[in-house]
């Protein structure tokens, strides 16, 4: 499912905001706003109209992680770039594509006990003064680079780890970690295929093509756009290579 239309400002010039534009003068009066809760939304909406939108906005990632203890890169877009709804502790790459309707458990209700009731382990629910259990955030999720999970996956608490480029089938329930450039699906989510062949994706990995900013990428338009062959991926790998050594005037992104 794309969700792309909904994450896009308008009128978005998409080779340049990064760079230029993603950060804008009143970024920090905007961040400290937040944390006023009647504010929220007129800050969000602020923000996605001076910064180009979600795919764009550093000030939306710096409300995530000091307000949401939550780390998003650049080009992200979809669930997890709406605040609170990601689990503190996670984190997700660059250019990663993250359905608004998945969910994300960092903890079980513990079934060794007498009950499995929030009120005897969850101290938010007001009994106790701390929590029985280990809290979310000692159990921290890390969604890579360029990854689609698709819509209304769920990822459980022995999920730890999502791997670069990997595809996460619509419905799947995931219970384990997922490998790099691999596609799963199903109820467990088991492995489908993986994405390419040896080294096709050994070429992928050594290029780091999504550390780049999008106004490095937009000259390889015609890589993107055709199936990824060997020829096709060695050759953008060579290019951006060619590229860092001859300029270090745009930095890599984070």
């Amino acid at each position: 499912m794309d969700q792309t239309n909904d994450d896009m400002g308008k009128g978005t010039e998409f080779v340049s905001y990064w760079d230029s534009h993603s950060r804008c003068r009143l970024s920090p009066y905007l961040v400290r706003a937040y944390k006023i809760p009647f504010l929220r939304s007129l800050v969000l909406k602020v923000v996605r109209r001076l910064e180009g939108g979600r795919f764009f906005s550093q000030t939306l990632r710096d409300i995530l992680l000091v307000h949401h203890g939550v780390r998003v890169g650049p080009y992200s877009y979809g669930g997890c770039v709406i605040p609170g709804y990601l689990p503190r502790g996670t984190q997700v790459g660059n250019y990663s594509s993250v359905s608004s309707f998945m969910r994300i458990y960092r903890r079980n209700h513990p079934f060794d006990r007498i009950s499995t009731h929030p009120m005897f382990f969850n101290k938010g629910v007001g009994l106790l003064n701390e929590d029985s259990i280990a809290g979310i955030e000692s159990n921290p999720l890390l969604i890579g680079h360029d990854v689609w999970i698709g819509h209304e996956t769920v990822i459980t608490p022995k999920c730890r780890v999502i791997g670069d480029g990997c595809v996460i089938g619509a419905g799947a329930i995931v219970t384990r970690d997922v490998e790099p450039f691999t596609i799963v699906g199903g109820n467990p989510a088991k492995l489908i295929r993986r994405r390419f062949s040896e080294d096709v994706e050994k070429a992928l990995r050594e290029s780091e093509w999504w550390l780049q900013p999008i106004s490095r990428l937009q000259a390889h338009l015609s890589h993107f756009v055709q199936t990824a062959s060997f020829e096709n991926v060695d050759g953008l790998r060579k290019a951006l290579q060619q590229e860092a050594q001859k300029s270090t005037a745009e930095p890599a992104l984070p």
